[in-house]
C-alpha cells in the first residue's frame, strides 16, 4: 500500500507540474491576444506571428498538459449510469477493464507522437510562414502530456485490478453522480 502512495504521490506531483506549465500557456494566449487585439484595431499593426504559436504550440500545451491532472481530479466526463447498481467489487473490475482498453489507445498516441517527435526533428520540418516554427516541439508536447496521462491510466488499470482481486478497494472509486460523492 505505501507502494501505491509513492507512485500516487509522485504522479501528481508530475500532474500539477504540467498543470502550472498548462496555466502558464494559458496565461500567455490571453496576453498575446489582447496585444495583438490592441495593435491590430488601435495601430493597425497586428502581431505576424500569433496565430502560429498560440495554435501551433500553446493550445496543444495546455490541452495535453491538462489532461492527466483533470483525470486525476475526476473531472473528465464520465457514463455511470449503472453504477449505482454495482458492488464495488464490481465497479473495480469494470473500471480495470476500461483503463486497459484507455491504456492500449494511449500508449499508441503516445508512441506515435514519439516516432512523429523524432521524424519532424531529424527532418528539420518547419510550418512555413512569417517564422520557420519548428513540428517537432509541437509533438514532443502531445508525447509528454500522453505520457503522463498513460501512466496515470496504467497506474488507475492496476489499481482497480488488484482492489478487484483483492475484494477490497487498494485505490479509490470514482465518486458516482447523484450519490453526494461527487463534486
Amino acid at each position: 500500500m505505501a507502494h501505491i502512495e509513492r507512485v500516487n504521490r509522485i504522479l501528481t506531483a508530475c500532474e500539477r507540474a504540467l498543470n502550472y506549465v498548462a496555466c502558464l500557456m494559458m496565461f500567455l494566449i490571453m496576453i498575446i491576444v489582447v496585444i495583438d487585439v490592441v495593435l491590430r484595431y488601435f495601430f493597425n499593426s497586428p502581431l505576424g506571428w500569433s496565430y502560429e504559436l498560440i495554435s501551433l504550440y500553446l493550445m496543444v500545451g495546455l490541452f495535453f498538459f491538462s489532461l492527466s491532472d483533470t483525470l486525476n481530479a475526476n473531472g473528465h466526463i464520465a457514463v455511470d449510469l449503472l453504477l449505482h447498481r454495482m458492488s464495488d467489487r464490481l465497479r473495480h473490475a469494470a473500471d480495470a477493464v476500461g483503463y486497459g482498453c484507455a491504456s492500449l489507445v494511449f500508449a499508441g498516441i503516445v508512441y506515435m507522437a514519439i516516432v512523429r517527435t523524432i521524424v519532424s526533428y531529424t527532418g528539420d520540418e518547419v510550418i512555413a510562414g512569417n517564422i520557420a516554427w519548428p513540428t517537432w516541439l509541437a509533438n514532443l508536447l502531445v508525447a509528454i502530456g500522453s505520457g503522463v496521462m498513460l501512466l496515470r491510466m496504467v497506474f488507475r488499470f492496476a489499481g482497480h485490478l488488484l482492489s478487484w482481486a483483492a475484494g477490497r478497494s487498494i485505490i479509490a472509486l470514482p465518486p458516482v453522480s447523484g450519490s453526494g460523492e461527487a463534486h
